[in-house]
């Protein structure tokens, strides 16, 4: 039902409609865009990462959950990541920067720059 009422509610707040007038008369068209978020956009991301020895964050995950990207470093609350581009997040509460490395195509690794620091992990 919510996901039926979302669809619904995101097809109310894409519908464009113009108009165009041919020999005297109009005529409505409308367009509708859609961009739904798939978990499998993201599932290249998902995973556990171990962080290289800082005093801050030994490990994070990456997940999916209600329609968007999450991360959650150690102890720390989980943060949606907005995508800027491929394999490029930032994280609002922090102003982090997140980039997923990937290696001959697969993502094996993600660097956080937060607050002046670099953060290295390894996916697990």
């Amino acid at each position: 039902m919510k996901k039926s009422l979302l669809i619904g509610m995101m097809l109310s707040a894409f519908c464009f409609v113009a108009q165009a007038k041919t020999s005297g008369k109009e005529v409505l068209k409308s367009e509708v865009r859609v961009s739904l978020v798939d978990s499998l956009d993201f599932k290249d991301y998902y995973g556990s990462y171990k962080m290289a020895d800082n005093p801050y964050v030994q490990k994070m995950k990456v997940y999916f959950k209600a329609g968007e990207l999450f991360g959650q470093a150690s102890d720390y609350p989980e943060t949606k990541l907005i995508r800027k581009k491929e394999d490029e997040f930032e994280e609002g509460n922090f102003g982090a920067q997140i980039f997923f490395v990937r290696t001959d195509g697969l993502v094996t690794g993600i660097k956080v720059l937060v607050q002046g620091q670099e953060l290295v992990g390894t996916k697990e």
